[in-house]
């Protein structure tokens, strides 16, 4: 289903969280605190449906999803010139593309930055004023919705059902939208907004969309993740009342 995972090494570090200083809570700009996603690295844009953010706290800690692995560490800050200590991060593996756009996001971090907020846009730049990071507010991409409306041909009516399932420690409630020969199924993960559509399954109903493939069978469901490779064992759900 998937291409085989290759092994790569992960760029981040871990240290002592408690031997690093914090910024006071005062002294971090309001504009600056929240979560951040990037649009941009180094000039080579991101990968599509790969969420890497940066969530800037107001305690003068800084964390996030760097695409496979979470992070968390501190920062400093001096006028419009901003500092990150090293990244404690976990150590997981994804596919080499996706391993790759996290070991420049972890290098960007690492150098010494200027921040801007340009609108709802956060630019942190080089010394010499290159951009190397543009991210986007994701309160401001949360507050926007749209509706869309797709007309299918030959079909008599529309069927929506919403099912809520117990994933681990999550839950996520899809919805399964039937309109002749479309079978759609939209749920959100970890924030993120899914449309998945349904393609040939050997047996239940499989439903493929941006990075996600939702399979399932009776009141059973299996979340797979395609970033993580043939090796991703899936998040097993249950349905629930």
């Amino acid at each position: 289903m998937l291409q085989a995972l290759t092994a790569a090494s992960c760029a981040c570090v871990l240290i002592e969280l408690a031997s690093m200083r914090t910024v006071a809570a005062e002294k971090v700009p309001e504009a600056l605190v929240g979560s951040w996603l990037a649009e941009d690295i180094g000039g080579r844009g991101v990968i599509d449906d790969l969420q890497t953010t940066l969530e800037i706290r107001g305690d003068g800690t800084y964390g996030g999803m760097a695409g496979c692995n979470h992070f968390t560490g501190t920062f400093s800050l001096s006028g419009a010139a901003i500092t990150f200590g090293p990244a404690a991060a976990t150590r997981k593996m994804c596919v080499p593309a996706v391993m790759d756009q996290e070991r420049k996001f972890f290098e960007a971090l690492k150098t010494e930055l200027t921040w801007r907020i340009e609108g709802s846009k956060l630019v942190l730049g080089g010394r010499n004023g290159k951009s190397l990071l543009q991210l986007a507010s994701m309160q401001s991409r949360n507050g926007n919705r749209a509706e869309l409306t797709i007309e299918t041909p030959d079909a008599g009516a529309v069927d929506r059902r919403t099912v809520r399932y117990a994933c681990g420690d999550r839950t996520i409630e899809a919805e399964y939208i039937d309109a002749g020969s479309v079978s759609l199924a939209t749920f959100t993960v970890d924030g993120t907004f899914i449309v998945a559509s349904n393609v040939i399954s050997g047996s239940g109903a499989r439903y493929a969309g941006g990075r996600y493939i939702w399979w399932t069978k009776g009141g059973e469901a299996m979340l797979f993740d395609t970033t993580k490779g043939d090796e991703d064992p899936g998040i097993a759900c249950k349905e629930v009342e």
